[in-house]
């Protein structure tokens, strides 16, 4: 797809610029705190779970989510993005055609996974789970309806609803899961709670939007779609090797019900809960946005790329070496069982920081109709890093975090130089743009290093670790890039309406 489909309905053509900015800071401040509900509701059922099933049974959950990371891919095909990018306004004959091909993957993924169960369990070195992989089939069809409907909300940048959505589910499955949890049900007990909040989700989402169940077949415009849609797909499904393959190596290598799996699912506990929120509400309101600012033309392009490169290194590598610092008071206080976690989590922590260079310019690809590119840097890094897997696995998990190190660094460096050319953007103004993320964390260091060499480990040191590291952050921001202080301030008033 070469350029996207007219709008049914063209808002006044001035209005995208007036309102862009203002829609995406407000869109992002509803998913922040939509994303905020949902990871704090799945680490608090992860926290308890925990405690109860220990580190071989949550293995289990984590191969069982790693199958609903999955289907959550195989699902869109890349149709969600198409109705994204095109910028229509409702529910058109486009939108129902893309919902009719979804569901028709969602009922073929649910035989697959009802089909292929015993494959996978014993993939996983869990043959007698079997039951509980075709359990996940519901989630799929749950997923399925929902995947249209829930794109023409963020299509909309309508993320209001969409966060009353995100606690709606999140409240639900922590409830539904904990409650099962203590009756005793296991690890049924969690995959049952996930099972209602998907269901829910969906049912709440076609109210939300007014969405209409209608099935259409078009040739046409679904060849149109899938022209647009399927490098996105191939891109998003080699991305999954990319952030799940590591899960399914090491589960692999190791069992999905031994320690070193629970271990290794366990220090991604705190970076997705904090940089993978953070990072994946940046990517729902980044699509769009960069999709408005396409149209409103390219120096709005160029301003919203720099901005988006900017303020996520800025939270994200702060973020991440605040992270490093806290690993092993953090795994001791809340996941005491896990000690074998802590150096692993350190090493994740220290890679999720230049994971944001690569979301910054990700999303960028698919808004100017570039999808291609994306495809291609997962075709060439993705090898690399399974290959690394492979070779670090016998070595142990912390090896194999290492390998996310090894191949981020320089990934992140060569995703700046190719959006740059892609945009008209210089390394001047990318390295510019750093500059706020490096004086964050040396001031984080330069307060926070200290409390962490100098005093005993606990639950203290963590929240001293935080206060101060939070305190050097803000202060080396003020400090090395005044101007940002000014940004950000200006971005939260419009959040707000002011």
């Amino acid at each position: 797809m070469d350029a996207p489909h007219a709008r049914t309905d063209d808002p006044d053509p001035a209005e995208p610029q007036k309102s862009l900015s203002s829609k995406a800071a407000k869109g992002f401040l509803w998913a922040l705190i939509g994303f905020a509900g949902i990871q704090v509701g799945s680490y608090a059922t992860y926290a308890i779970a925990s405690g109860i099933l220990g580190p071989a049974q949550i293995g289990l959950v984590g191969a069982l989510l790693t199958i609903v990371f999955w289907v959550d891919v195989f699902l869109d095909t890349g149709l969600a993005a198409s109705v994204i990018y095109e910028q229509e306004q409702g529910q058109t004959h486009r939108t129902r055609v893309a919902f009719t091909l979804t569901g028709i993957m969602a009922v073929v993924m649910v035989a697959v996974v009802l089909l292929g169960a015993p494959l996978i369990a014993s993939f996983f070195e869990a043959q007698g789970e079997v039951g509980l992989f075709r359990m996940v089939a519901l989630v799929i069809a749950a997923k399925g309806l929902n995947q249209v409907p829930s794109a023409m909300l963020r299509r909309d940048l309508d993320f209001r609803k969409g966060t009353f959505v995100m606690l709606t589910q999140s409240v639900l499955r922590f409830v539904v899961a904990v409650s099962l949890l203590h009756a005793g049900h296991g690890v049924a007990g969690m995959l049952i709670g996930i099972v209602t909040a998907e269901i829910a989700t969906t049912m709440l989402t076609w109210v939300l939007v007014g969405f209409r169940p209608h099935l259409a077949f078009d040739r046409a415009v679904a060849a149109e779609l899938y022209r647009y849609a399927l490098p996105v797909f191939g891109s998003t499904l080699i991305g999954m090797l990319w952030i799940n393959g590591d899960y399914l190596i090491v589960g692999s290598h190791f069992g999905a019900k031994s320690s070193q799996f629970g271990n290794y699912y366990t220090a991604f506990r705190l970076p997705e809960l904090i940089l993978g929120s953070l990072y994946n509400i940046f990517s729902k309101v980044a699509f769009p946005t960069y999709s408005a600012a396409r149209a409103a033309g390219p120096d709005k392009l160029q301003e919203v790329s720099l901005r988006s490169l900017r303020l996520l290194c800025l939270v994200g590598f702060s973020a991440s070496v605040g992270m490093s610092l806290v690993a092993r008071d953090f795994i001791g206080w809340q996941f005491p069982g896990f000690s074998g976690a802590v150096t692993t989590m350190t090493v994740l922590c220290v890679a999720g920081g230049f994971v944001g260079v690569g979301f910054a310019s990700g999303d960028l690809y698919n808004a100017i109709g570039r999808q291609r590119m994306g495809l291609a840097f997962n075709l060439v890094g993705t090898p690399i890093l399974l290959v690394g897997f492979l070779i670090a696995v016998p070595h142990g998990i912390v090896a194999v975090a290492a390998v996310h190190v090894a191949v981020m660094v320089p990934y992140a460096f060569i995703r700046i130089e190719v959006a740059n050319r892609l945009i008209g953007t210089t390394w001047s103004q990318s390295l510019r743009g750093l500059l706020p993320s490096l004086a964050a964390v040396a001031g984080l260091l330069a307060f926070a290093l200290p409390v962490r060499l100098m005093l005993d480990g606990g639950v203290l040191r963590l929240l001293l670790i935080v206060a101060a590291g939070g305190f050097g952050a803000v202060a080396g921001v003020a400090v090395g890039a005044r101007s940002t202080v000014h940004e950000i301030r200006g971005m939260a008033l419009k959040a707000l309406g002011r």
